[in-house]
């Protein structure tokens, strides 16, 4: 892929655009296997790749959201598994380096650590049947210094190769009535197990994204890093978590879809296909939709690097906006593919070919959280000035 050097993010852009090259060859075997690319990890690792969201004074590479999600998009188009991997890590680098930019020092030797690769970021976060952003099922008892956690969780994307996990928990007995609570912990925290072999799906299937059990996870104060009213709406996750995940996730399952249509570009020349009318109105319909996904997700980056939405619009405004570009670029991921697949014709039915990964890759973006039903609900409250949930503010609104 050509890159122009003038481009925002160019740097990071060829970077990943070499990793990509790479990727490509292996992507079938490991999602046929089932199995977690930890070559490919190694390789982020010895490029730098991992550092990508530190900022330079701390040995990293220096890039923002904006450059992020350009370079997951095309990470993504040689193995979205790995993509999906990285930028869980990525993502919370990103955060944190906003966190130092602001004062916290602690945060510097888990980014120095980024750069230089001895360090992983991964999540365990998610639970069936609790919102995400307001409520979780996992339990959080006061002990001397700090808490005792127990729950279980899904989605560990990351799981395989992580140091460090965040996770959130509820503190009942809070005398302000319960709390959610956000913290991070070392991966091999006693009573903290990843029950490997438990991701067992038909899309992502090399992020090994494995179930998570907390059983009286020790967790001390300084390791919690927010706290808010539980089924509230929280302005500083706006800011870090879903500010970062949401325009990210975008990108990758975007890259997905890149990807195939790259490939059917290369074959529908093969085949001298050009000049046919359904080729050139289908080929025209994916371009516009990968462009108009694009300008979405870069136009949110810049909104959450710039502060706006929480100094301009509300937090369930702010929180809107964010999860549409998740869903523009998920739900536009799947309508290219869809029409690739069209195009293409039978080649796309071959077992582990690049169109049926894709397929079946994509389709985990309108599940992922916020899926399509929850994005959907909070996107028409919000134009219809109906509150999904009471608010909290954030902390502080002038990031770095």
């Amino acid at each position: 892929m050509r890159i122009n050097p003038a481009q925002p993010g160019a740097r990071f852009l060829a970077l990943a655009d070499e990793l990509a090259d790479r990727f490509r060859d292996r992507a079938a075997g490991y999602d046929e296997r089932g199995e977690f690319p930890y070559r490919n990890i190694d390789e982020l690792r010895d490029s730098g790749y991992l550092g990508l969201t530190v900022p330079a004074e701390l040995g990293g590479l220096g890039g923002d959201l904006r450059d992020l999600v350009v370079a997951q998009e095309r990470l993504a188009a040689g193995c979205g598994s790995t993509a999906l991997v990285v930028n869980m890590h990525l993502s919370m680098a990103g955060q944190l380096a906003r966190a130092w930019r602001g004062g916290n020092e602690q945060a510097a030797a888990l980014l120095r650590g980024a750069a230089e690769g001895s360090v992983f970021l991964a999540g365990a976060t998610a639970e069936p049947g609790h919102a995400l952003v307001r409520s979780t099922g996992a339990k959080a008892v006061r002990t001397t210094g700090g808490y005792l956690v127990t729950g279980h969780k899904t989605f560990g994307t990351g799981t395989a190769v992580a140091t460090h996990l965040v996770s959130m928990a509820v503190h009942e007995e809070h005398p302000d009535g319960p709390q959610v609570l956000v913290f991070r912990v070392p991966a091999d925290a006693p009573g903290l197990k990843v029950r490997t072999g438990s991701w067992h799906t038909a899309g992502m299937r090399a992020t090994c994204s494995d179930n998570v059990d907390l059983d009286q996870v020790e967790v001390p104060d300084e390791a919690v890093t927010l706290r808010f009213p539980q089924d509230h709406l929280d302005g500083t996750l706006l800011q870090t978590l879903w500010g970062w995940a949401m325009p990210s996730f975008g990108a990758v399952y975007l890259g997905i879809a890149v990807g195939a249509l790259t490939q059917c570009l290369q074959d529908v020349r093969q085949r001298q296909w050009q000049h046919r009318p359904f080729t050139q109105s289908t080929i025209a319909e994916c371009e516009l939709l990968v462009e108009t996904a694009r300008a979405v997700i870069a136009r949110t980056a810049a909104e959450v690097m710039g502060n706006s939405l929480w100094t301009e619009l509300g937090v369930q405004e702010g929180m809107a906006r964010v999860v549409a570009a998740k869903l523009v670029g998920t739900n536009h991921a799947v309508d290219v593919v869809d029409r690739v697949v069209r195009l293409v014709g039978s080649p796309a039915l071959k077992a582990g070919s690049l169109y049926d990964r894709a397929q079946r890759d994509v389709r985990a973006g309108t599940m992922h959280p916020y899926s399509n039903a929850d994005a959907q609900e909070l996107l028409a409250a919000t134009a219809l000035d109906l509150p999904v949930a009471p608010v909290h503010p954030p902390l502080r609104t002038d990031l770095a």
